[in-house]
């Protein structure tokens, strides 16, 4: 028997195994996918413009398309994983993002074309806060930032490469080829079935103690640990919720920290999305060719997944607050900076300096959005997080062709979107609880009490 242990405790304190690697690659996997369907369309966009004869802010909206399919595809996924399942609903994420981005191909014109992009962006919302909240539940608590960082972050990774098919398809097969590439993951499903786990947080949560005791048993196997005596009493969930969906996010308790969180995603994916959006654009009229455009922006990638590698063991070791804090206003810097640079190096390093300290926080906001919540909304909550986010996403691609439109210099452009990045570091300062190696339920129940 295991003498009252419970389950949570003892998953908070296992070692890093060949379970936790094999989970933080496979939803590294996902996510870059979906940072590779997400970011495509920044390096399609200068031959887009010429072929359909769009205006700044007609490529603005298309862009917006497929933001706004990932912030309903972020609530709306993340309601039905807390009913369906984690593991179930990130399978139907996969499918729909990449049969309609790959679809995108074939498109016609501006218009079909924009509807397969929304279609397509629905999946995308789906698949990364699903596969951020499953790591989530499954990291000891003394390691959970830095596992959740490495997989969130590998969004980013997609991003690069994005610009690498680019580099080497564009010139050769035309801007849509890139788009067929979406359709690869779906070759991925069965292995995705096999190993991909379900939450067992969820399954205790609904009741389901055979199935959740059968995915402990194999972390177990897979740990080298022999099996202990699991009984319903070690699944009992230590916070537990009343009720579903948006309102039991803005409960007593709840409502000034998911606020706040709201805001800071709002916020920085406002600042994120206006420049790299921009960038490959802003830098060809700025007298760079669009393929070492196209390579500055895979750089800025990389940047960003070393910077949530360094973030997240930063908030392991400092707490959320503090690296947060200290990641958005460097981020803030270094983009306020990208205006005032002249020379290919220096703007270089600080493209490199932005991709660490700005593009790389969203997957330590995942972090936070995935902590704050009682097992039975934590999808949800982490799904309205990110659609809040796409909020952002949405605005800053048409702001930032609006600002173009407005004639504003390429300094005043980075200074525009420099300011969200500032104001992130006082809504941060703002959180009602601070986080540092604590377990899930602990979190939530600091919150609720």
């Amino acid at each position: 028997m295991n003498s009252g242990l419970s389950v949570y405790s003892w998953l908070d304190a296992l070692k890093f195994n060949r379970f936790h690697k094999r989970l933080v690659i496979i939803g590294s996997l996902l996510c870059a996918i979906a940072g590779y369907n997400s970011q495509i369309i920044a390096y399609i966009v200068p031959l887009a413009l010429k072929e359909w004869q769009l205006t700044p802010l007609e490529a603005g909206t298309m862009i917006s398309y497929a933001f706004l399919g990932l912030m309903l595809g972020a609530a709306g996924f993340g309601m039905v994983s807390d009913r369906l399942g984690r593991k179930k609903t990130a399978l139907l994420a996969v499918i729909v993002m990449s049969v309609f981005d790959a679809a995108a191909a074939f498109a016609p014109g501006f218009g079909v074309f924009c509807l397969l992009r929304f279609l397509a962006g629905l999946g995308i919302g789906g698949v990364v806060p699903l596969s951020v909240t499953l790591v989530s539940e499954f990291s000891p608590s003394g390691i959970r930032a830095r596992l959740m960082t490495a997989v969130g972050g590998s969004f980013t990774i997609g991003w690069a490469l994005a610009g690498l098919f680019s580099m080497f398809l564009v010139p050769y097969f035309g801007w849509k080829s890139v788009l067929l590439v979406a359709a690869l993951p779906l070759f991925l499903l069965p292995l995705l079935r096999s190993y991909l786990p379900e939450s067992v947080r969820f399954l205790a949560a609904r009741r389901r103690y055979d199935e959740a005791t059968e995915e402990i048993r194999g972390i177990e196997r897979m740990a080298g640990y022999p099996p202990l005596g699991w009984e319903p009493a070690s699944f009992a969930q230590a916070a537990p919720s009343s009720g579903s969906g948006l309102r039991e996010l803005l409960r007593p308790g709840l409502r000034t920290m998911t606020i706040l969180v709201w805001c800071t995603y709002l916020s920085c994916y406002l600042a994120l999305y206006g420049v790299s959006t921009w960038l490959p654009s802003i830098l060809a009229a700025s007298g760079f060719s669009l393929i070492k455009s196209y390579s500055y922006t895979v750089v800025q990638s990389l940047g960003a997944t070393v910077g949530g590698f360094l973030l997240g063991w930063l908030m392991d070791t400092v707490g959320r607050k503090g690296g947060l804090c200290l990641s958005f206003l460097l981020g803030g810097l270094s983009v306020l900076l990208q205006g005032a640079v002249s020379s290919d190096a220096s703007l270089l390093l600080i493209g490199l300096a932005t991709g660490i300290f700005l593009v790389g926080i969203p997957s330590a906001l995942h972090v936070v959005a995935n902590e704050i919540y009682p097992t039975p909304i934590r999808s949800t909550g982490a799904g309205w997080a990110y659609a809040v986010a796409r909020v952002g996403a949405i605005a800053g691609p048409v702001i930032g062709g609006a600002v173009q439109m407005a004639g504003f210099t390429y300094g005043q452009f980075f200074f525009v979107f420099s300011l969200p990045s500032f104001a992130c570091v006082l809504l941060v300062a703002l959180y009602p609880v601070g986080v540092k190696r604590e377990g899930l339920e602990a979190v939530s129940a600091k919150l609720l009490k």
